[in-house]
């Protein structure tokens, strides 16, 4: 592939790397966002999905 390209061989391999750290950058900025929205909205969620909620939950504390 390098070859092909007329770059080193190490070219490719810092392009994957760059390519990989900027994916999981993007991961890592989408979970963030996902948990910051659904705590925002979790008495919605509990509400809409009550079946989904794990025994007990609410149980023990101040209502």
């Amino acid at each position: 592939m390098a070859e092909e390209r007329g770059t080193s061989m190490k070219a490719p391999v810092r392009e994957a790397a760059a390519a990989d750290i900027v994916r999981h950058r993007a991961l890592k900025e989408g979970a963030e966002v996902f948990r910051r929205f659904f705590e925002a909205r979790a008495d919605e969620f509990v509400a809409a999905f009550p079946e989904d909620e794990p025994p007990g939950r609410g149980e023990g504390r101040a209502a």
